[in-house]
């Protein structure tokens, strides 16, 4: 019974030293991270060859410089690649065709005209689903905008109308004295 017990202590013991040691990493990461930044960056450190000195004031042996070189360009290459994977994403959804839904309302922007446009895309893809757009970004909408023109004219017709009919009606002239 004893055994066991202490057993499964240090199996427990064990695992917190793992966390412990990545925990760490991530710290010795953010501090290698500024120190390479207070020194002027990665291609001054390289320059100058500092690295012996990055070693020294993060408190390691100036043989551990080559490590810590090691473990920068690493973290440079794991953040490209991050990188790379994010603009993938982006450039897919960017290359996608989206279909306009509706045309909602214009504007003139920098002397374009522009149209806010309501885009039906898969449900959750986006928080906002409407933008404004240039008419030469919306080519294959080109029937929707001309919907969109007339409803605009129709109601303003409306609503030049509705001003015409209640202005108050013109004061007789006064009589000259």
């Amino acid at each position: 019974f004893f055994l066991r017990r202490s057993e499964r202590f240090f199996r427990a013991l064990a695992a917190v030293c793992v966390v412990c040691r990545r925990l760490q990493t991530m710290i010795d990461d953010a501090v290698l991270l500024e120190a390479v930044a207070k020194q002027g960056g990665y291609e001054e450190v390289e320059n100058e060859q500092a690295w012996g000195a990055i070693a020294k004031v993060l408190g390691q042996r100036k043989t551990d410089a080559s490590k810590l070189k090691q473990r920068y360009e690493e973290m440079l290459l794991a953040t490209a690649d991050a990188e790379k994977e994010d603009e993938d994403e982006e450039a897919q959804i960017i290359g996608r065709e989206h279909e306009v839904e509706d045309i909602l309302d214009d504007r003139i922007e920098a002397g374009e005209k522009q149209y806010l446009v309501k885009w039906r895309d898969e449900p959750g893809e986006f928080e906002d689903a409407s933008t404004w757009e240039p008419v030469d970004n919306l080519g294959g909408s080109r029937s929707l905008i001309a919907q969109y023109e007339r409803r605009k004219e129709a109601a303003a017709r409306l609503t030049d109308g509705c001003a015409a009919d209640s202005a108050p009606a013109a004061a007789p002239a006064a009589a000259p004295a």
